[in-house]
């Protein structure tokens, strides 16, 4: 009587390896798809949304949001008010005047409708849509709605920027503007949230949302309320 073929524990290790690493295969194939129409705003993985077109209502409002400087303790915030219409690249330049950043690194928009940012600085790894091809009423265009912005990579500051209203602009007042904040941001490359919560402790609280008003004034646009 012939005898069976004796399989040694090494061949049966390979063997199980072998269909471990098929079935890993086959699941990341079918993952890679749902992965790609995902995205994560401010650490929670949602789907990605169509961008919707900019409601004409858009030209003459404004959104008032909250920006708070995640991680920060004591919180640091500012309360600002945007041209609905405006488009993320100039959302950018108002999120640097208010928190008093310099522009000195990379930064990225994470919003339902995908990754915005600077066309010509790239990271190398992650793909952004052109950030002046979305405004802000686009990305997040009801009440409620969140966008996150995060600044410096390596520090990795992270702004979540949430819609408190969407209101009627007030006749000729110039937009953005600041309404309200409580304490001074970060110096540039301080090291972090963990630093610069060591760093403020104990400090006065010296924020002046006239100041950041002045400073944002390079990009106020006057909007003509809807009659």
């Amino acid at each position: 009587m012939p005898k069976k073929p004796v399989t040694s524990t090494d061949e049966l290790i390979r063997t199980l390896m072998q269909v471990e690493a098929a079935a890993a295969r086959g699941l990341e194939q079918q993952s890679l798809p749902r992965l790609r129409q995902q995205i994560y705003v401010g650490g929670k993985r949602i789907d990605i949304q169509k961008l919707p077109r900019l409601p004409k209502s858009a030209a003459t409002t404004v959104h008032r949001v909250k920006a708070s400087l995640y991680g920060a303790k004591p919180p640091v915030w500012r309360r600002l008010e945007i041209p609905s219409a405006m488009t993320l690249d100039l959302v950018h330049m108002v999120m640097q005047a208010a928190f008093r950043w310099g522009g000195y690194h990379l930064h990225a928009f994470e919003t339902v409708c995908g990754e915005f940012g600077a066309p010509d600085a790239s990271d190398d790894w992650s793909e952004r849509t052109d950030e002046a091809t979305a405004a802000l009423a686009q990305v997040a265009g009801a009440e409620g709605a969140k966008v996150v912005y995060t600044y410096d990579f390596g520090d990795d500051w992270r702004h979540d920027i949430v819609v408190e209203k969407i209101v009627p602009a007030e006749p000729g007042v110039a937009y953005p503007r600041c309404i309200g904040g409580r304490r001074e941001g970060p110096p540039e490359d301080c090291g972090g949230i963990w630093a610069f919560n060591e760093l403020q402790a104990g400090r006065d609280d010296t924020f002046d949302a006239g100041e950041v008003t002045e400073y944002l004034a390079g990009l106020p646009k006057v909007l003509t309320p809807a009659s």
